[in-house]
């Protein structure tokens, strides 16, 4: 490794760490930072809980392991080259650095990563990895080195992966990624059959007449039911492997990992690929993505196929201030990579859902008693876990404003309210989230059976849930336009970021908090009911403080230029 290179990245992590430092005087850096201490804290007091055991069963260990294994090779392989910062490209590629002193420099933040991953692991974890008695530190120290080795190699094979991919042609690489998510989808449903016993083949799937179609292979259900991978998941099921094994196991563990390491650097030290031309296509157009998002324009990628025009709306509707719904309708329609990925995410998590409702109606079917209170929250808890897609969804629709930051000035010039504007912006969003979440209690009620107080509740709340959701990133947008527009730099960071998050979760304490505080004091039948109108009343009105905050920020945006 060049010393050179050692210095620089030290230099820039020291630099990096006092602009962190002098950030924290901004109110906004220091909420978020203290939202993620206070985050950490609260995971520190409550580790010695039954939950954070079950983190730590084997088949939670290899879930995780199988979701960073898998998602190194995705995310590497969609990267297509290094990435390196735009101001260093100019620096480290015109020196006398050879390719594998620059991979090393990229490693270098990955290591430093995983070492603060496993120290965080072993604060945690350490009480349900206690070891035999004179070895209580053994296997929690072990652990987390297995751990940070872990990761470590997939760093590796996230930077081999980049590598490979930058030197395929653009069809070729279109074909393997496809083919990679095939397999992703088949590898979770094989784990969920053999660790949790969750069956999400779908039964035409495993009919003889599907599988004669194999013919002389196996399909997957044939595999997840042959002896061996049976008796291999019972026995994983039972032992504790890692978490209980002896010291000479555990030692054992430690030199596979380490090896394991020293193996995969090895093959990405000896991978013979040119990773300038790459990594500087990769570089540049995550710099111009990055620009793109910062003035307000998205994701838009300039084809080279001629768009065709859209024909006006004949409905009244999309006439005055519905001609912005209209406009973002376009930009949807337009965005079919966008949409396309959005929906088979928001598919893949409506699908989780109903599979665990089936579980359960296979359970009462075989015989299974349940009281029916306990099904009903069971229900209850699934229809809120579809009200958190919003929370998912409505970073993969900015069909808003902040798609049309370059338009801002122009919106000032429009015969319109801003209450109007403001809502005619945020429409298609709103309207998107609840187009999936109908979808997805369409599928639920196949299942599942919803008094009615439950799906009124639901109907009336997801609207609520989205509205507000939209608001808090759009007004996170507007403030970032508005000290873009006043020349100060727009600080969209990961600390930003989680500030905006934590704010999104707490725009709905104030209602939670008044539904319970009214249920718990309203004694009878009536309790449920007047807590949720409460909940409801109260999250419609912070719906309304926060458009009519969204219309100020907007009527308030301005940029004075010199004539």
């Amino acid at each position: 490794m060049n010393q050179a290179l050692i210095y620089l990245w030290l230099i820039l992590g020291k630099r990096r760490m006092l602009h962190f430092v002098r950030g924290l005087r901004r109110p906004s850096t220091l909420i978020g930072i203290a939202a993620l201490l206070f985050f950490l804290g609260a995971c520190f007091h409550y580790r010695h809980t039954e939950i954070f055991g079950w983190l730590v069963r084997p088949a939670s260990l290899v879930g995780g392991a199988l979701v960073m294994l898998g998602g190194s090779v995705f995310r590497g392989f969609l990267q297509r080259g290094l990435l390196f910062e735009l101001p260093d490209v100019e620096f480290l590629f015109t020196s006398p650095f050879t390719q594998k002193q620059l991979v090393f420099y990229k490693l270098l933040p990955g290591y430093f990563f995983a070492l603060i991953e496993g120290l965080v692991f072993l604060g945690l974890f350490a009480p349900h990895l206690s070891g035999p008695p004179g070895f209580v530190w053994v296997r929690p120290v072990v652990t987390a080195t297995c751990l940070i080795l872990f990761q470590i190699i997939c760093f590796h094979i996230a930077a081999w992966t980049a590598i490979f991919a930058g030197t395929l042609s653009t069809q070729i690489h279109h074909r393997v990624r496809w083919m990679l998510l095939a397999t992703y989808f088949f590898a979770t449903l094989l784990y969920l059959r053999l660790a949790w016993d969750v069956k999400l083949i779908p039964s035409p799937l495993s009919s003889p007449f599907v599988q004669v179609l194999f013919y002389p292979n196996f399909t997957l259900s044939d595999i997840a039911a042959t002896p061996v991978m049976r008796d291999w998941a019972l026995h994983w099921s039972r032992s504790n492997s890692l978490v209980t094994s002896g010291v000479p196991e555990v030692a054992l563990y430690l030199c596979i990992f380490a090896i394991a390491a020293i193996w995969t650097f090895s093959l990405l030290m000896r991978l013979k690929c040119d990773i300038f031309e790459p990594s500087l296509a990769t570089t540049t157009r995550v710099a111009e993505k990055r620009r793109r998002l910062q003035e307000g324009r998205g994701l838009i990628e300039v084809a080279h196929a001629q768009i065709s025009s859209v024909g006006l709306p004949k409905l009244a509707l999309f006439r005055g201030v519905g001609a912005l719904v209209w406009k973002n309708l376009v930009s949807a329609k337009r965005s079919k990579h966008q949409m396309f990925t959005a929906a088979a995410f928001a598919l893949i998590y409506i699908g989780f859902l109903v599979a665990l409702r089936c579980v359960l109606h296979h359970h009462l079917v075989q015989g299974a008693e349940l009281p029916e209170r306990q099904i009903r929250d069971f229900d209850s808890g699934l229809a809120g876990l579809l009200s958190f897609l919003a929370f998912l969804l409505q970073r993969a629709f900015p069909f808003d404003f902040r798609r049309d930051g370059s338009h801002l000035l122009n919106f000032r010039t429009l015969p319109m309210s801003p209450i109007a504007l403001v809502l005619a912006e945020i429409a298609v969003p709103v309207l998107l989230c609840l187009a999936f979440q109908a979808i997805g209690i369409l599928a639920l009620l196949s299942f599942a059976g919803f008094d009615w107080l439950m799906l009124l509740f639901v109907l009336l709340s997801f609207p609520a849930v989205a509205l507000a959701l939209n608001c808090v990133w759009n007004i996170h947008y507007l403030l970032a336009a508005t000290k873009r527009a006043g020349g100060k730099a727009d600080s969209a960071g990961p600390v930003t970021i989680l500030m905006v998050v934590v704010l999104s979760f707490l725009v709905f304490y104030p209602a939670g908090w008044a539904g319970v505080f009214v249920g718990k004091r309203v004694p009878g039948q009536w309790a449920d009911l007047l807590g949720f109108t409460t909940g409801l009343s109260v999250q419609y009105l912070i719906d309304i403080v926060l458009v009519a905050l969204l219309a100020r920020l907007f009527h308030r945006f301005q940029v004075s230029r010199d004539s």
